[in-house]
């Protein structure tokens, strides 16, 4: 029989961790993998022995199995965890052509704060919604990093909106609709941003979850949600401009959100986030960016002040 082979986030899909993870487990050889071409590829038979292995630890392993995740970085790597975003994909690319690798672990915007929290990342990527104050991201930074001297940066602002097949067939076009009950969504992770404001609106709305078919299904990324339109697995998801445009799905705009990333004071002055910052004033990143679609760069690069809530809004 045939060996089959799984790219590293299939791996990291079955084993419920991030990408990151996976690619930490190859480099301290846990877990075999052999370069195929120019990507990783595991084999199936190596991945059922390690799991066969990790049979007795609590599910598989937690996110970011070991604590010295930062430790184990390169000089010029950047280890980052949080929300998913293509224009974080863009950075990474133009990063590595100025010769710094940003190791990306999406993971949701909480969690990312979160790894942070813990030392575990060096730079956090959120867009998480405050209801009561119509900020994005200060308060979750302010209680959850109360005691670090951070820089919050503004990476772009961009649209939120209902993710469809072509010529949207059910006409979604509002949250009433979409959280009808007559329409099955993909669903993002707990943790997510999207997910919170899903979660805000059906609260909001005094919907259970339970009204909502495939609230229970949890994907990590936007490119996940966005496949299970296109598989027809779904038929609406809550998602962002881009993806939608990459895959020749439509999409319908519903709330314009900031995505900042957060990087300790301490990290700043370095060449490697020095290099980050120029990317971001970069008119050719900035260009890309644009031409994803569903973006704005009118701030990006900007300091935003964790003092300063009139800054918070979009």
């Amino acid at each position: 029989m045939e060996q089959e082979y799984l790219t590293p986030d299939e791996v990291a899909s079955e084993l419920k961790l991030t990408r990151y993870t996976v690619y930490e487990m190859i480099k301290r050889g846990e877990l075999p993998a052999s370069k195929i071409g120019r990507t990783l590829r595991i084999a199936r038979s190596d991945l059922g022995q390690f799991m066969q292995r990790n049979r007795s630890r609590d599910e598989h392993l937690p996110p970011f199995a070991v604590p010295t995740a930062i430790s184990q970085v390169e000089a010029g790597d950047i280890a980052f965890a949080g929300s998913h975003d293509l224009a974080v994909d863009l950075l990474a690319r133009m990063l590595s052509g100025r010769g710094v690798t940003l190791l990306p672990a999406y993971c949701g915007s909480l969690d990312g704060l979160i790894e942070l929290y813990k030392g575990r990342v060096q730079i956090a990527g959120c867009h998480l919604l405050d209801p009561l104050t119509g900020e994005y991201n200060l308060s979750h930074i302010r209680c959850l990093l109360p005691y670090e001297d951070v820089r919050v940066i503004n990476l772009v602002s961009r649209w939120q909106g209902f993710v469809v097949p072509k010529g949207n067939p059910r006409m979604i076009t509002s949250w009433q609709e979409l959280l009808s009950g007559s329409h099955r969504i993909a669903n993002r992770q707990r943790g997510s941003g999207t997910r919170m404001l899903l979660d805000y609106q059906l609260n909001h709305a005094g919907i259970s979850p339970e009204h909502i078919p495939g609230y229970e299904q949890e994907l990590t990324t936007h490119y996940a949600t966005a496949a299970a339109i296109l598989q027809g697995q779904a038929d609406v998801a809550l998602g962002i401009e881009s993806v939608a445009n990459g895959l020749g799905l439509d999409f319908f705009p519903i709330h314009e959100e900031r995505y900042d990333l957060v990087i300790p004071a301490r990290y700043v002055q370095q060449e490697r986030f020095q290099t980050l910052l120029d990317v971001l004033h970069d008119p050719s990143f900035r260009q890309a960016v644009v031409a994803q679609g569903g973006y704005s760069i009118a701030r990006t690069g900007s300091v935003i002040r964790l003092d300063d809530a009139a800054n918070a809004r979009p």
